[in-house]
């Protein structure tokens, strides 16, 4: 009889379990951590752009910088806990992702759930402290017609929009967050923006689907990928690419110098999406995806500095 590394208790260690949590998370620090650290911190240092804050300090961004991350992570960590304990991503993660915590047999679905009985007030409890309480709270509802749901699983635009409404859940509650939660709040642009980037996620979010198109296959989820085809995929995603690198530039009303960034990006990202096919190619194309999302997310930032002084403007 094989005994898993879950029955085997001089594994269970302090250790053991802070593993276990980093495994949940790890393949999303990328997509969501990462990115969604940067947003938080351009919306703080874009001040009245964005904020209720005339005068952003560095010194008090740098304090919440630690909050916001903590924020994002615990978010993360209960949505991704809901997402893997179902019995279809156990066997796609046991193709495309058998590291994580279910498939390794860490855990088992019904030690998932019972941790998330207690994150879940916990989640709720730190927002109330740090900020973005109202933010938290949505994420779990999208998370819960992701998963529970089956919103992710059997329609692709379902999925997109899903997938578009957490993020900007992300993004709402970072930016509350580092902007100084109790002292300075985000104003209706902030929002409006967000609004704008939903908009992108939820028409180029399917990059993250070619290179899991196996284990989509092997659970029988409806992604724009199995179901219109490979070629209809990949131009779905560097048409809209393309279009939001420039609009969004436009929305700022940037100098075209500002354009360079997202516009060659996304260039980059959506001639790979393609023209260069196979699982590794469409892991980088996904990674750049990242950064394109990432390099919009700084555009805010790049238009206070621009019609200002310089950098040092940002600080006055």
């Amino acid at each position: 009889m094989k005994i898993s590394v879950m029955d085997q208790p001089k594994q269970r260690t302090l250790f053991f379990h802070l593993r276990t949590l980093w495994l949940f998370t790890r393949s999303d620090l990328k997509t969501v951590v990462i990115p969604q650290t940067i947003f938080g911190l351009v919306v703080a240092l874009s001040g009245p752009l964005l904020t209720t804050n005339p005068s952003p300090n560095p010194l008090d961004f740098l304090r919440n910088i630690p909050k916001s991350i903590l924020y994002i992570w615990i978010n993360l960590l209960n949505e991704v806990m809901s997402n893997q304990r179902c019995p279809d991503s156990i066997t796609e993660d046991s193709i495309n992702k058998p590291w994580r915590p279910l498939p390794s047999q860490r855990l088992t679905p019904e030690n998932t759930r019972h941790m998330q009985l207690y994150i879940i007030p916990t989640i709720y409890g730190m927002s109330l402290v740090l900020g973005g309480s109202e933010a938290a709270v949505a994420l779990m509802v999208f998370s819960h017609m992701y998963n529970e749901l089956d919103g992710g699983q059997e329609n692709w635009l379902i999925r997109n929009v899903l997938n578009a409404c957490g993020l900007s859940c992300f993004s709402v509650g970072a930016a509350i967050v580092v902007a100084g939660y109790g002292r300075y709040s985000i104003t209706e642009d902030a929002y409006t923006w967000i609004g704008i980037l939903a908009a992108v996620i939820a028409t180029t979010v399917q990059a993250q689907d070619l290179a899991d198109v196996e284990g989509d296959r092997a659970r029988n989820r409806k992604t724009l990928m199995l179901v219109y085809g490979e070629g209809v995929t990949r131009w779905s995603i560097a048409v809209p690419v393309l279009f939001w690198s420039v609009a969004c530039c436009w929305y700022w009303s940037l100098d075209f110098l500002w354009y360079l960034p997202s516009v060659l990006v996304g260039a980059v990202m959506a001639g790979r999406a393609v023209l260069m096919r196979g699982k590794a190619a469409d892991e980088v194309t996904w990674k750049l995806w990242c950064l394109w999302m990432m390099v919009l997310y700084s555009l805010p930032l790049l238009k206070r500095v621009s019609s200002s002084r310089g950098i040092e403007a940002v600080f006055s």
